[in-house]
């Protein structure tokens, strides 16, 4: 088994080489400048150690005292921004039922219109609905594991349409992802109440969606407003985390998602409007 600090060198060594395999000419810049490789070399190792650290902490009892356990490790701003993880929006899907019995939804964030809605009329209008929910259920992980590793996002409109569509995409291209948002689903329904069932379902979609290659996709996405350094030091910090999460079996990861899951009401609704798609499909 390995030791604590090997598990930290290969995750930082497998989140530089993520970003020399996907982003070759930003690694060749970093690469000329070793200051700058160095700066990022340390933020990804110290994120990894912090979750090798927490997984540690919370290989017993993972779903007891979480947030007094991470007292003891983390500062409360960081406590803070982990409970707010999953409360930035990617979109609000609505489904509505007119009173001629046709079925409607609405994507809307902040109260304005997001994308525009369509009647389903369809087949197809429903799995045009349900892969724009699948994408944002996705980007709303991603956008978690950020927040668990101490980045602050904030996305504006434009980027965060660009980063839905790119992944309602890259689900459509996927089997392997399709399988992966279908199990998510099943294991989120199965898990009831279960607070710990929940987080893991989603430790699950995130490693899942990790080993497709559709995370890289997504932070890129969320990052194209930022100078290329600071989005490399970004990439380094969040991949580096996920895989000493999966070396650890996702100990710290889904404690920390425990720590927010049953607050996360819209994320929960998100699950229920698939169902619904999917009863909605089967009268069409």
């Amino acid at each position: 088994m390995a030791t604590r600090s090997e598990k930290v060198s290969q995750a930082v060594e497998g989140a530089l080489e993520q970003i020399k395999k996907n982003a070759p000419e930003e690694f060749s810049k970093l690469n000329a400048d070793p200051k700058l490789k160095d700066a990022i070399t340390e933020a990804a190792r110290e994120a990894a150690a912090e979750e090798v650290r927490l997984a540690d902490e919370f290989a017993s009892r993972p779903d007891q005292d979480i947030r007094r356990r991470l007292s003891k490790h983390l500062p409360e701003e960081r406590i803070k921004l982990i409970e707010e993880a999953l409360s930035i929006p990617t979109f609000r899907m609505e489904i509505i039922k007119k009173s001629d019995g046709k079925y409607w939804v609405q994507l809307t964030r902040k109260g304005e219109e997001f994308l525009p809605g369509r009647e389903l009329a369809t087949v197809a209008d429903t799995k045009w609905s349900s892969v724009l929910q699948e994408a944002s259920i996705l980007v709303e992980a991603v956008l978690l594991v950020m927040q668990a590793v101490g980045i602050k996002v904030a996305v504006s409109e434009s980027t965060m349409k660009a980063t839905v569509e790119d992944t309602a995409e890259a689900i459509q291209r996927s089997s392997q992802l399709q399988r992966a948002m279908k199990k998510f689903v099943d294991s989120w329904k199965a898990a009831g109440g279960n607070a710990a069932a929940k987080a893991k379902a989603i430790f699950i979609l995130i490693k899942e969606s990790y080993a497709a290659g559709i995370l890289w996709t997504i932070i890129k996405s969320l990052c194209k407003e930022m100078k290329w350094y600071d989005w490399l030091e970004t990439v380094a910090k969040v991949l580096a985390m996920i895989i000493a999460a999966l070396a650890t079996d996702g100990a710290a990861l889904i404690a920390k998602i425990v720590l927010i899951i049953l607050s996360a009401i819209d994320f929960a609704r998100k699950i229920a409007n698939l169902e619904q798609l999917e009863e909605i499909k089967q009268t069409l």
